[in-house]
C-alpha cells in the first residue's frame, strides 16, 4: 500500500472509531488540546513540488476562489489534485522561553484550556489561530475528521496529574495551504514533515536517545541534592526521531522517502537524520498513536514508534520501573 492509502485507511478509522476521552478529575481540572493538521501537497503539471501558501484566512474575496463542496472524507478523495501528491504533517518548534516546560520541543499547534472555550475542540481551534493563523473553524478550508484517545500528562516519573490532553485531527480541505503566521512568543518555526518519514522501520528498532538532566525538577530548590542526584542516577535518556529541516524560520519539508503512489520505504535514508529537530515524548506518542491508526482492524501495526522505553546512565533496569 502507498502512503495516501495508509491515509485513507487512517481518516476513514478516524470518522469510525470514537476516540477514549478522559474526564478531569475532581483535584486536577486543567485541560490542554492539540491540532493534529495534515495537507496533501500536490504536484503540478511539470511533476514540481507544489504547495503556494496564501493568506486566505481572513480575506473573502480570495477565499470565495477557494470555495468548496466538501462535506464527508469521501467528499475529498475525489478533488482530482488529492491522488497524486505527498501527505504531510505540520509541527512546530516551540520558542525558547525561561519556565516553560515544553521550551524549544517539537509539538502540535495547541495550548491550555480557557475558561471562554466552549470545549475541548474549542481549544484546539482557538490555540492554533493564535500560533500559527489558520482557523480551522472554516469548513471551507479545513475539516476536523475526528480525535485520538485523550492522554494523561504528569510529572516526569507519573506521580502527579498535570493535565488532560486531547489530540484532534484536521485535513487540509484546500490545494493551496493558507499562509502561516507565527507567533513569535510561543512558535520559533513551523515545519511541514512528510508522513512517509515515518514508515522508515528503522526509526523504532535503533534506539536514538535524547537526554535530559532531571536533578534541576527533582531537586529544584537545592543545587546540593541536584548534584547528589547527578551522581547517583546521571541523566535520562528518551527515543527520539531526526527530523528532516531547513533554515527557514517559517520551515516547509519538501524532501520525501518517497513518492506516495510508489511502495512504501524499506530502509532507511541518512538525509533524514543528520539534523537537530528531535521529536519524543507526548508529540512522538501523539505521532504513533495516529500512525496505528493507518492499519486496518485485521492488520497488525508494526512496532511503534515510541515503543523504547527510556533509559538512565546509572542505576538503569528501567530505574526500579521510574521509581516505583
Amino acid at each position: 500500500l502507498t502512503v495516501l492509502d495508509r491515509l485513507r485507511i487512517a481518516l476513514s478509522n478516524l470518522e469510525r472509531i470514537p476516540a477514549h476521552k478522559l474526564p478531569s478529575p475532581p483535584h486536577q481540572k486543567r485541560r490542554a488540546s492539540v491540532a493534529i493538521i495534515i495537507r496533501i501537497r500536490p504536484f503540478s503539471k511539470n511533476n514540481c513540488h507544489y504547495n503556494e501558501e496564501k493568506n486566505i484566512n481572513n480575506n473573502d474575496e480570495e477565499l470565495s476562489s477557494f470555495k468548496n463542496n466538501i462535506r464527508s472524507i469521501d467528499d475529498f478523495w475525489t478533488l482530482p489534485w488529492v491522488n497524486d501528491g505527498i501527505p504531510e504533517i505540520l509541527y512546530i518548534q516551540r520558542a525558547l522561553r525561561e519556565g516553560d516546560r515544553w521550551s524549544g520541543q517539537m509539538a502540535f499547534p495547541g495550548g491550555k484550556q480557557d475558561p471562554e472555550d466552549a470545549d475541548d475542540l474549542d481549544t484546539a481551534e482557538r490555540e492554533t489561530f493564535e500560533e500559527v493563523g489558520f482557523d480551522l473553524g472554516n469548513n471551507e478550508l479545513f475539516m476536523n475528521v475526528g480525535a485520538l484517545d485523550d492522554l494523561e500528562v504528569t510529572t516526569t516519573f507519573g506521580k502527579t496529574l498535570l493535565m488532560v490532553l486531547c489530540p484532534f485531527v484536521f485535513i487540509q480541505l484546500t490545494r493551496e495551504s493558507p499562509k502561516i503566521e507565527i507567533s513569535g512568543s510561543e512558535v520559533a518555526s513551523t515545519h511541514w514533515i512528510p508522513i512517509s518519514v515515518f514508515f522508515d522501520p528503522k526509526l523504532s528498532q535503533k534506539f536514538n536517545p535524547i537526554s535530559i538532566d532531571l536533578s534541576p525538577r527533582l531537586a529544584p530548590q537545592s543545587w546540593i541534592l541536584q548534584n547528589i542526584l547527578k551522581t547517583l542516577i546521571g541523566r535520562m535518556h528518551f527515543h527520539c526521531i531526526d527530523l528532516p529541516q531547513s533554515n527557514l524560520t517559517t520551515t516547509e519539508t519538501t524532501q520525501s522517502l518517497e513518492m506516495s503512489s510508489e511502495k512504501l520505504p524499506e530502509k532507511s535514508s541518512d538525509e533524514f537524520h543528520n539534523t537537530t529537530l528531535r521529536l519524543w515524548g507526548l508529540t512522538l506518542q501523539m505521532t504513533s498513536d495516529l500512525m496505528d491508526m493507518m492499519y486496518r482492524l485485521d492488520e497488525e501495526p508494526p512496532r511503534r514508534l515510541d515503543a523504547s522505553r527510556p533509559k538512565f546512565d546509572y542505576w538503569d533496569d528501567k530505574m526500579g520501573e521510574w521509581l516505583e
